[in-house]
């Protein structure tokens, strides 16, 4: 081959290899984005909480049923909520998901959840509120809420000791109504899962990078 050619042939292909590695450079950022999930026009930001805490130790005066047998009792779930549109100053802010069980002795008494008919849940201002549709309709039958007041500008993470289960049911031949304050509730995000899988595979396509520039 004559040599001014084979120089020529030399040179053209040193631009070819950086523009393959600067292809490939740039197919590894969007398969970082596409694993972290990057979504600019995503329209909300759920964010998941795990919520607990304990009753009092006593029902108030005249409760029956219920709101006795969560004395001493706990509760504690979960809830999902679009944080962009927290704190709710002035309107109510619905939860998307939930699941939240009042429990005693280890054992669930009642569950407030989103999968349940007439259940509602939602944040307004300082107020994070499980209840059943009765208590935004303000009908009195059937009515059962866990309401838990923290701090102004709530957003999801906080803890309190101001709230109660108010139960206010007709349930029949069951009678159940009365109140039992909550002494300590906190609310924190849920951690989210390190993407390990993601992160393998951006190392795999780094080392191969690397590879390839030294051949």
């Amino acid at each position: 081959m004559d040599k001014n050619i084979k120089i020529k042939l030399m040179l053209s292909a040193t631009p070819l290899r950086k523009l393959s590695q600067v292809t490939a450079t740039a197919a590894l950022g969007f398969a970082m984005l596409a694993l972290i999930g990057t979504d600019p026009a995503q329209a909300v930001n759920l964010k998941t909480f795990n919520i607990s805490g304990n009753f009092a130790s006593t029902a108030l005066d005249g409760s029956v049923g219920l709101p006795v047998n969560l004395a001493k009792g706990s509760f504690n779930g979960t809830y999902t909520v679009d944080v962009d549109q927290l704190p709710a100053s002035s309107s109510f802010v619905d939860l998307t998901s939930w699941t939240i069980n009042l429990v005693n002795d280890n054992t669930v008494l009642r569950t407030l959840s989103n999968s349940l008919a007439g259940n509602t849940a939602y944040i307004q201002e300082n107020i994070l509120a499980f209840a059943d549709g009765g208590l935004l309709a303000e009908q009195n039958n059937n009515l059962q809420s866990l309401e838990l007041y923290f701090d102004s500008n709530f957003t999801g993470t906080s803890s309190t000791n101001d709230g109660k289960f108010l139960d206010n049911s007709d349930l029949g031949s069951v009678q159940s109504s009365g109140i039992t304050a909550v002494t300590f509730a906190k609310s924190e995000p849920v951690p989210e899962p390190q993407p390990f899988a993601g992160i393998a595979v951006v190392a795999t396509i780094g080392l191969w990078l690397k590879r390839k520039q030294k051949a």
